[in-house]
């Protein structure tokens, strides 16, 4: 019975997932609500047999996860820039595709789908340039709170599949990461005051830059007391 409960989740959310979309597709809701809702019904339950299941591997292969994740990802960004055909849209269009992706991607990855070409150095060194151009990006077209969601979900997944690889980051680096963060922060909240307008999204922006490279940290802490090559 144990066995089939995992099973049964993943079932159940891919049934929930195909219902709305049929149901978004019959009312007309929209490419982008359509896929929105259908994800955010059916992710939880597959979750939820990934963590139930001892061996999820063998129920739910990762590439087939990592392909569907990938569509459903360019679906709902191509939903949300065909909402708001801007620049300001095509950065939230890119937040939405990659909050759609991570999950998918997250157990690809835990699970060696093995499909990243690149090196783990590389795959880290260059998220962490893609979430930087992404956070200045926001700056341009006046939506720093989504430069810095996109660019630093970018940033964070590439360092926390970096980590996942084998990748080692010292206590020293990270804590010049978290330094380099907190300055980054105080930049884009020192911007907003020079912008003139309200400050609110700016304090955010900038709050949250701060913290990124802690989260990173707070995420890798049991590996970095483990790893001998971190001290």
């Amino acid at each position: 019975m144990s066995r089939r409960v995992p099973e049964f989740a993943v079932v159940t959310g891919v049934f929930l997932g195909l219902s709305a979309l049929v149901t978004g597709v019959t009312l007309g809701w929209g490419l982008y609500a359509t896929v929105v809702i259908g994800a955010g019904v059916s992710y939880p339950f597959v979750a939820f047999g990934i963590v139930r299941d001892d061996d999820p591997a063998a129920t739910i292969r990762p590439r087939p996860v990592l392909a569907a994740g990938g569509l459903v990802a360019a679906l709902g960004a191509l939903g949300a820039l065909l909402g708001t055909p801007t620049p300001a849209g095509v950065l939230f269009a890119l937040l939405v595709g990659v909050v759609l992706f991570v999950p998918p991607a997250a157990y690809a990855t835990r699970y060696g789908a093995g499909v990243n070409p690149l090196p783990p150095q590389t795959t880290v060194l260059a998220g962490a340039a893609t979430g930087f151009l992404l956070l200045v990006a926001g700056l341009f077209v006046d939506r720093p709170l989504t430069g810095v969601a996109v660019g630093g979900a970018v940033a964070l997944g590439c360092a926390l599949y970096g980590n996942e690889r084998g990748v080692a980051v010292g206590v020293r680096t990270k804590r010049r990461a978290a330094a380099a963060g907190g300055l980054l922060g105080v930049g884009l909240v020192g911007v907003g005051v020079l912008d003139g307008g309200p400050l609110t999204e700016w304090l955010l922006a900038g709050a949250a830059t701060a913290l990124l490279p802690s989260v990173f940290l707070a995420l890798t802490a049991d590996q970095t007391r483990r790893s001998p090559r971190s001290r």
